[in-house]
């Protein structure tokens, strides 16, 4: 044997070790409205992949005791991540509709390779782009592409709390917007698209790795909503939310915003950290759209030297 020390017991034991990890993070999870607390609702894939393989491994050393644990953390974990892969009935007509793709991107800011999101960006060939830390250097880089897109704003901050807009359609206003009181600002922008009027909300709110980081990127969220229940016509949100849709937080975006959760029947989609392997990354960067909105794809670009992949979403609407 190639590795002598590994034995059917260590494995058992290991398996053990395991599924007492994941089922109390599943447990933990359940309160994720707790400061802290919540880090462990962010975790589905992983739950359930590591459940799925405590299941196999603990029905070849014939343990059926344990077996439930598994099976139950196993089956919880999946409640969460299956309706993302039943797919929606459109609420639009594909036929007469509006397409609209947009673009986010996180560059992070200390990342140099200027080339490889402008290649992205050509490669992908969106209609509107929202660009997260944002810095003076990147949006330096950025007027490579004023010739494609012709309108932007820009407020470039350093720290990762700036944010840009490009489009291929006319902005009719932009805003930005201090929705708490961290450094982390907001674009609300109203896009003219053939003749429809579409708001644009762009978020990157703090990551909630302090109690006051927490409070202000929930305080974003909860501002988020009310501006968007105050608008009418097609909406988004579009940004990196630092949190995922297993979230509490992001469940009270939802819902306190009308809006839905693009990614609904498409799959999760998971955008960081990179350059980790897809089934260790999590679901961070997000597009949430109204009633009124269809979503006829939604993926993620090429590697751009950034900590995250860009999201990129078709969009359909009523002309």
């Amino acid at each position: 044997m190639p590795f002598p020390f590994v034995t059917s017991h260590l494995i058992y034991k290991l398996t053990v070790v395991t599924l007492i990890a994941v089922a109390t993070l599943t447990l933990v999870s359940l309160f994720g409205h707790h400061l802290y607390l919540e880090l462990a609702t962010h975790f589905r894939l992983q739950y359930a992949l590591l459940s799925v393989t405590c299941i196999l491994l603990l029905i070849n050393a014939h343990s059926w005791k344990l077996l439930p644990v598994a099976v139950c953390c196993a089956l919880l974990n999946s409640m969460y991540i299956l309706p993302y892969y039943s797919q929606e009935i459109s609420p639009v007509s594909y036929a007469a509709a509006t397409r609209l793709r947009l673009m986010q991107a996180n560059v992070l800011g200390s990342n140099q390779k200027y080339a490889a999101l402008i290649g992205t960006i050509k490669a992908a060939h969106p209609d509107i782009v929202v660009l997260q830390e944002l810095t003076d250097e990147w949006w330096n880089q950025i007027q490579a592409l004023t010739s494609e897109y012709p309108f932007s704003k820009a407020a470039p901050r350093p720290g990762g709390s700036g944010m840009g807009i490009l489009s291929r359609y006319p902005l009719e206003k932009v805003d930005v917007l201090a929705l708490d009181s961290s450094t982390h600002l907001a674009l609300l922008a109203t896009v003219k698209v053939e003749g429809a009027a579409v708001s644009i909300l762009c978020l990157h709110p703090p990551t909630p790795v302090r109690s006051d980081k927490f409070l202000n990127r929930n305080q974003q969220f909860t501002q988020a909503a009310a501006i968007m229940k105050g608008i009418s016509g097609v909406r988004v949100i579009i940004g990196d939310l630092n949190t995922t849709m297993w979230s509490p937080y992001f469940k009270d975006l939802i819902r306190e915003s009308g809006l839905r959760d693009a990614r609904i029947g498409f799959g999760i989609i998971n955008t960081w950290p990179m350059p980790l392997p897809p089934f260790l990354q999590i679901p961070i960067d997000h597009c949430l759209v109204s009633e009124d909105v269809a979503v006829s794809g939604i993926g993620t670009g090429k590697r751009t030297g950034s900590d995250h992949r860009a999201l990129i979403v078709d969009l359909l609407f009523r002309k």
